[in-house]
């Protein structure tokens, strides 16, 4: 998503600005109470992300089918516990629509200028460290799996059922200890760089445009209006 994000032509928008949007929709989400809302927020995220930020479709869909798939599995067991259609599907809307706000925002904004703006909202600085690190180290752990098991493939570590199960305990036993490794690499070179505890973000200055600014205004009027319209 970072690789999207960086892509992205909507990146070029103030960060401060896409992020107030971004909360101001979430919130709207939360409180109207309307069916039509949930659609036009599902909708219209999906075409700023895909349209306004030039990202293939397939891509979008591609991103949005595992978060989809839980909250369909959610929506079908509160269905099971409920037996109400109705309120499942309003549920479940409401979910997507959230879903699809988020992704606009993490779409079109890298995460370290979300860890400026929140830096700028008087986050302390310590949590939003350990939001960085607890996100990159994700990556760390994948990037540590995918060269585990591109070696184990090599060596013929799939080649039947019973050599991958040996093959799949050898790697999880071994992933906690190239992961902290590498964790420990990570940490010696942002202590070589000056590292004292805090991580100062950089967010890079561009102007907040009257045009961006009425255009996010328009777009959280016609929510409100759809939402008095048809809650």
């Amino acid at each position: 998503m970072e690789l999207y994000a960086h892509a992205s032509l909507l990146r070029g928008k103030n960060a401060c600005l896409k992020v107030i949007f971004g909360l101001t929709v979430l919130i709207l989400c939360m409180a109207l109470e309307s069916t039509a809302v949930f659609l036009w927020v599902t909708v219209s995220m999906m075409a700023l992300a895909v349209f306004g930020g030039r990202m293939k479709l397939s891509a979008y869909l591609g991103l949005l089918g595992i978060p989809l798939f839980f909250i369909l599995f959610g929506g079908c067991a509160l269905w099971f516990a409920t037996g109400d259609i109705g309120q499942t599907c309003h549920v479940t809307l409401r979910a997507i629509s959230a879903v699809s706000t988020f992704y606009f925002l993490t779409l079109s904004t890298t995460v370290g200028e979300l860890m400026s703006v929140l830096q700028r909202f008087h986050v302390p600085p310590v949590l939003t460290g350990l939001m960085y690190l607890i996100y990159r180290f994700i990556f760390v752990l994948t990037d540590v799996w995918q060269s585990m098991y591109l070696a184990a493939q090599s060596r013929l570590g799939y080649v039947d059922y019973r050599t991958s199960l040996r093959t799949f305990g050898g790697m999880g036993s071994n992933l906690l200890v190239c992961s902290l490794k590498r964790a420990d690499d990570c940490y010696n070179a942002m202590a070589a760089r000056g590292y004292e505890g805090t991580i100062h973000f950089q967010e890079p200055k561009r102007r907040c445009s009257p045009g961006d600014v009425w255009a996010a205004v328009c777009y959280i009027l016609v929510t409100v209006a759809i939402g008095r319209c048809f809650g």
